[in-house]
């Protein structure tokens, strides 16, 4: 089998670096596959061609592509990385450049994983995070797409990218999905793409942990990378990127509750936390309320199992009350602020001499 690791990168040369030694480690004790790196350089301007060309110096399985000009929409930094290889592959696996394999075995397991399918070749493999593994569930565990995202969460299977291993016809198909045209763009049009690639297909979810990033928490410079896309306000926009997948007639399984897992919780409280901070803020329009209110309600629809439905809707009802109780504590309190400051009783100003 050949395996090809796919790193988009753009100045992280430090995490780079570590990530590739990492690969290197992991390729070296790997020996029932062969293991190539391709690196997808978003034009740089850090020491990171240096770095590479270093590593091209004593490292022949390592190829670089340097973009010289940088690419800003998440489908043209993937696409950029994913089509444009030129090399041979059967499956590719997809890793962040600050993100980096903790076991040295990983390579091996996965093909392990892949080999123990016979001919039913999975289209998706899931590689859990090694802080996140799923302890007890068994090495490997497989199903079609739709009901392992059923069951451990949607955005928990194919939001990470680290963790995304796919096949060689994977590949195009979820690059030629319609749902990388939609405006504005949701946070995870690459995991609707997937979806939509791999669904009713043969997909593994390998639960021990064998890869992590490399910061425990958000850094100024992943907190700076996250706000230049917008990408909080692009969390609103999963819900219309998988209604539209629904009205395509993609999503033929019904989505249960398990589908919305959000890693200890679900969307919903995601969104309802986002909603909260707004209505105790008094300068929050009305409007603004109103229409992620509405946008919350999306998930009823797309809730496919009647009691989930109606377990949600029965939250939200509930949700919409304390919205309104927050709403009205923060004008009372507006109020009595306003009253506090005001002048209780006339007075002038006795004449100077």
């Amino acid at each position: 089998m050949k395996l090809l690791v796919v790193i988009p990168t753009w100045n992280r040369a430090d995490y780079l670096d570590r990530a590739i030694q990492a690969i290197s480690n992991a390729r070296a004790q790997t020996q029932n596959c062969t293991v190539e790196l391709f690196v997808s350089d978003n034009c740089s301007s850090d020491r990171t061609p240096e770095l590479l060309a270093q590593w091209q110096a004593k490292a022949p399985w390592i190829h670089v592509r340097r973009w010289e000009t940088h690419a800003i929409l998440w489908v043209e930094i993937l696409g950029r990385a994913l089509l444009h290889s030129g090399l041979e592959y059967d499956y590719l696996w997809l890793q962040g450049d600050d993100d980096w394999i903790t076991d040295p075995s990983a390579y091996s397991r996965l093909a392990d994983a892949i080999e123990a399918s016979g001919a039913d070749l999975p289209a998706l493999i899931h590689c859990c995070p090694t802080r996140r593994a799923l302890p007890g569930e068994g090495d490997i565990l497989t199903g079609t797409t739709e009901d392992l995202c059923n069951t451990y969460g949607w955005h928990d299977l194919l939001g990470w990218i680290s963790s995304l291993v796919l096949s060689r016809d994977t590949v195009p198909r979820m690059m030629a999905s319609a749902q990388w045209q939609m405006k504005p763009p949701s946070a995870f049009t690459h995991s609707e793409a997937l979806l939509e690639a791999a669904y009713g297909q043969t997909m593994l979810l390998l639960s021990t942990g064998l890869i992590d990033p490399q910061d425990e928490e958000m850094t100024a410079d992943s907190a700076e990378r996250w706000k230049m896309g917008d990408t909080n306000e692009a969390y609103w926009n999963i819900l219309p990127g998988l209604l539209n997948l629904k009205h395509q007639g993609v999503l033929t399984t019904p989505l249960a509750l398990g589908f919305f897992r959000y890693m200890t919780y679900s969307f919903w409280d995601r969104f309802a936390v986002e909603l909260m901070n707004l209505a105790r803020q008094g300068d929050t329009p009305p409007e603004t309320l109103v229409r992620k209110l509405d946008a919350l309600g999306l998930f009823g629809e797309l809730l496919g199992y009647g009691e989930d439905r109606k377990l949600f809707n029965t939250w939200l009802d509930g949700f919409q009350d304390d919205i309104k109780d927050i709403r009205r504590t923060v004008r009372l309190v507006q109020q009595r602020m306003d009253a506090a400051n005001r002048a209780s009783y006339a007075y002038t100003l006795l004449p100077g001499e």
